[in-house]
């Protein structure tokens, strides 16, 4: 890993979970910049990751997206790991090989319930790109400095 690297996640509503998953981070990316963009939450996520030791923006709701919008334009130069709040796992493989892109495929399915979104997304990738994507909605994803340009 050559460029430095910020920790982008999305939150609304995850005050039980983002301090481990901000802590989890930490320990796989100990030089890491953490970003928490907090897409108006109204538990205390915020101050949660603050304490945790993470920048947090705190927006208004507008949807993760938006939230991945704003916090990506606060970022410093180099590499980006976006990750969803409850993430668990090892990440370090995103960061792996000489991709502009890498996306998670996680080896077990946890949670879900977006069969009919996650299939219309992979027919779209597929038509557009060739491209057979495993997993086209995850939220675990890198990109280098040169994808974000």
């Amino acid at each position: 890993m050559g460029e430095p690297l910020t920790i982008l996640i999305a939150a609304r509503d995850e005050a039980r979970r983002i301090e481990t998953t901000i802590e989890e981070l930490r320990r796989q990316f100990p030089d890491a910049e953490v970003i928490v963009a907090d897409d108006g939450s109204r538990d205390g996520t915020a101050d949660v990751a603050e304490a945790a030791g993470a920048l947090v923006l705190r927006l208004p709701h507008r949807g993760k997206g938006q939230a991945l919008t704003l916090g990506e334009r606060v970022a410093n130069q180099g590499d980006l790991l976006l990750c969803d709040a409850d993430v668990r796992g090892n990440l370090r493989p995103l960061l792996e090989g000489d991709s502009d892109l890498t996306v998670a495929a996680f080896a077990r399915r946890q949670g879900g319930g977006f069969g009919i979104a996650k299939h219309a997304a992979r027919r779209l990738i597929g038509l557009a790109s060739g491209f057979d994507a495993k997993e086209p909605l995850s939220g675990q994803r890198r990109l280098t400095q040169r994808e974000r340009a």
